[in-house]
């Protein structure tokens, strides 16, 4: 009898292990860095920074914004030094998408998220900018992230996060400074190829890099704002990742 409660014992012990928890826990042996921590040396906001110079300097045709399968994810990315693999959106609707990651990365989540650039918003001064980022993800009105199946968070905010207590996505906004961009020929969001100043809001997770073999990372959000400064009345995404680390 003792010696079937001690394996009895063992076993729970091992459950509580590998059930979700977030602020740098283990989730199904994913670690999650915390929001204040600096995951491979850099900030989130760096991080958030490094993750849309990198999306935005992609044409359209070329990187993962409207990739409908995967096959675009690894685009701009796969032999750089970065130790984050990035991660998209995909504007709205639902996508699923089947990507390849080299082993040894950790991956950035951009569960929701919003840029504006100079060139969407002629002559606007950074904080300008920074308001309308504000703006927009202020009305965000659930956030949802599941990694291998354990939900991190599943949470809706009835009148917008900007007035949510005791959330945990909400932990997890970063709110950049301007940074530089450079927007190539057949741009992401139509605009015009050449430098651009921008601010970016959002709600990111980095994980600690994935072991090899398959994880399935589910990312999903809306909005609903109806100010005059939005940038639509309603959004909505559901992104679906499954990802093959070798």
């Amino acid at each position: 009898m003792k010696q079937l409660l001690f394996s009895l014992l063992l076993l729970f012990s091992f459950l509580i292990f590998s059930v979700v928890a977030v602020n740098g826990q283990t989730v199904n042996s994913v670690k999650i860095f915390s929001p204040d921590a600096k995951p491979f040396g850099l900030s989130y906001e760096e991080h958030a920074q490094n993750y849309w110079k990198w999306l935005l300097s992609l044409p359209v045709d070329v990187g993962p914004f409207q990739d409908k399968t995967g096959e675009k994810c690894g685009n701009g990315q796969m032999n750089s030094n970065s130790s984050v693999f990035y991660l998209s959106g995909g504007g709205g609707g639902k996508h699923e998408r089947e990507c390849k990651v080299p082993a040894g990365k950790g991956i950035l989540i951009p569960v929701l998220h919003v840029e504006f650039s100079d060139k969407e918003v002629p002559n606007a001064s950074a904080e300008e900018l920074s308001r309308l980022a504000k703006i927009d993800q202020d009305h965000v009105t659930s956030l949802i992230l599941e990694i291998n199946g354990e939900k991190i968070f599943d949470e809706k905010y009835e009148n917008g996060i900007a007035n949510a207590k005791n959330s945990t996505g909400a932990q997890y906004r970063t709110h950049t400074g301007e940074f530089n961009v450079v927007f190539p020929e057949n741009a992401v969001y139509g605009v015009s190829a050449g430098p651009s100043k921008v601010v970016a809001d959002g709600f990111y997770i980095i994980t600690e890099p994935l072991k090899k073999g398959v994880h399935d990372i589910v990312y999903k959000g809306s909005i609903f704002c109806d100010l005059a400064d939005c940038l639509d009345i309603t959004f909505a995404q559901d992104m679906r990742y499954r990802l093959i680390v070798e």
